[in-house]
């Protein structure tokens, strides 16, 4: 059997081809749906304001323009993670290193993350020791920004993420803890393949679940890894770890 996906695996260690078909089309049909979704908000939307602007309240318009704004946001961010996933799988992504500190690059991808950020009260830990290292920031920005924008669509209730983040031996660290239910025990292997969705979630937040697959492409690139598990007391924690190259000072 194999771990991720529950299914069998052929001598060479490989899906079947049936497998890895049947895949394929599971994940065709999520993405078509995750795409056609929003676009149907966006028009009806639009629709409703052509066709009824006049006898509109001002209120009216602009919760339509929001919705159709938001969700036009929302289908850029899949149609961004489709390409983003067909060029690391494609072999066409290398890593530029250069000085980087975490405590900028952290903020730099929450405000990437646009609208989506004020959907809870992101809090910051610096735990010190990433002051100056290399690394390719501009990837290492865009796997921050997935696991929190992943964070921010799972934390529950409870409208918080906690990212701690600093250095130790030779590896500078992210995490990132989200105070939802936490992710079920025979789930937690799989949360990185781009075939896997947990089925509650899915119901409450649409999307390709591409995002942590790309954020694990992209350690494996830089040299690092991301691992998850559950917090002792509630929500999920995905760690981030890059190997701490320390940025080499002028003379």
């Amino acid at each position: 059997m194999n771990a991720f996906t529950g299914t069998d695996t052929a001598a060479n260690g490989q899906e079947p081809d049936h497998i890895k078909e049947s895949l394929y089309r599971q994940m065709l049909s999520a993405v078509s749906h995750d795409l056609k979704t929003p676009l149907a908000t966006i028009i009806g939307s639009l629709e409703v304001y052509t066709l009824l602007e006049a006898k509109l309240s001002e209120e009216k318009r602009r919760s339509l323009i929001n919705s159709a704004l938001s969700e036009a946001y929302r289908l850029d961010k899949f149609i961004t993670n489709i390409l983003d996933m067909a060029k690391l799988e494609s072999d066409s992504v290398r890593p530029r290193e250069e000085p980087a500190n975490l405590t900028p690059l952290i903020k730099d991808s929450i405000t990437r993350l646009g609208p989506l950020k004020d959907k809870g009260d992101i809090r910051l830990h610096d735990l010190g020791g990433a002051e100056a290292f290399n690394t390719d920031t501009v990837l290492l920005s865009r796997v921050v920004g997935l696991v929190i924008e992943n964070a921010l669509k799972h934390t529950g209730k409870t409208p918080v993420v906690d990212i701690d983040y600093g250095a130790t031996g030779d590896e500078a660290f992210v995490h990132v803890r989200d105070h939802g239910p936490g992710i079920p025990p025979d789930k937690i292997r799989s949360v990185f393949s781009k075939y896997t969705r947990l089925q509650r979630q899915d119901q409450q937040n649409a999307g390709t679940g591409l995002g942590l697959s790309i954020a694990e492409l992209i350690m494996a690139l830089l040299g690092g890894r991301i691992e998850v598990k559950n917090h002792l007391e509630t929500g999920a924690v995905f760690s981030l770890y890059v190997p701490l190259k320390r940025a080499e000072v002028a003379a």
